[in-house]
């Protein structure tokens, strides 16, 4: 049975009294793992509001099929009039109509009726395409943890009054700037978020997006842990969100850590005495 290993009472750890229990969860489940440090910050998120251009097919009516039947099945397509005419109709209605399905490039603006390629591409599935419309939905910019997601909601707006992580560490922006994604892009991120404004399947499309300005920053609250492993006597960041653990940011902070861009002092008022000590008594527990 491995025994725990006791941080020495002797010498003062910084530990937020908020993160106490998750302190007392790690070093209880992971022998190995004994925590220096862990203290609460904020960091910023960056929402920007992106307007997605949709097109959507609808079902066809019966005069709109009979109409683009009469375009493709007809050996001499008829005129408005005529066919009018054929389907004892109102000339101004199916005038109209056929007015409409010009609009949506499903017929040629010319005369008799003639059927666009996309025309006959919705005609076989049973639809019209709608004139396009636009939604706004929300692009958020993690720079900690190198990520962009989609969002159809804004985020909340809090007041999170704790230390700015980016006084302590200098996070390089990485995520490609919205404006210089590719429709192509913007449609994966639309799919991988499950937002339903781009079905393919269905031919639901989005077409075209538009960054608005400007951006507006959203605080978040994460937690720094510095864990001493005393099978690899060595020093890691492990960052979290709540209980989650934040694994690309743990990954990132812990390589400033071991390159000594990051000052454990500054960052936690763990100084390099506090550390040596606790790291030689720890050690002596193992080794006893």
């Amino acid at each position: 049975m491995e025994v725990l290993l006791m941080f020495p009472a002797s010498v003062n750890r910084p530990i937020d009294d908020h993160l106490k229990n998750i302190v007392t969860k790690i070093e209880t489940e992971n022998p190995s793992l004994s925590v220096f440090a862990a203290r609460q910050f904020r960091y910023s998120l960056c929402q920007n509001t992106v307007e997605l251009t949709i097109k959507e097919p609808r079902q066809l009516n019966v005069l709109e099929e009979f109409i683009i039947r009469a375009g493709i099945e007809f050996e001499t397509p008829p005129t408005a009039d005529e066919l009018a005419s054929i389907l004892g109709l109102d000339s101004v209605f199916v005038h109209s109509t056929i007015s409409t399905l010009q609009s949506l490039q499903t017929l040629a603006v010319k005369s008799p009726i003639t059927v666009t390629a996309e025309g006959r591409l919705f005609y076989e599935r049973g639809t019209v395409p709608q004139p396009p419309y636009a939604v706004q939905i929300f692009a958020i910019t993690d720079s900690l943890n190198e990520q962009l997601s989609f969002q159809s909601e804004s985020l909340n707006d809090v007041i999170v009054n704790l230390p700015d992580l980016a006084t302590f560490l200098n996070i390089e922006q990485k995520i490609n700037q919205l404006s210089s994604l590719k429709l192509a892009e913007i449609q994966q991120f639309i799919q991988d978020a499950s937002l339903k404004f781009h079905i393919p399947e269905e031919g639901k499309i989005v077409t075209a997006f538009k960054v608005i300005p400007p951006s507006k920053l959203f605080w978040k609250t994460i937690s720094l842990f510095v864990i001493f492993d005393v099978i690899e006597d060595k020093l890691n960041i492990q960052i979290r969100s709540g209980k989650r653990i934040l694994e690309t940011a743990s990954t990132r902070v812990s390589s400033l850590l071991n390159e000594g861009k990051i000052s454990l002092q500054s960052l936690c008022d763990l100084s390099n005495e506090i550390i040596n000590s606790a790291r030689e008594a720890i050690l002596k527990q193992r080794n006893s």
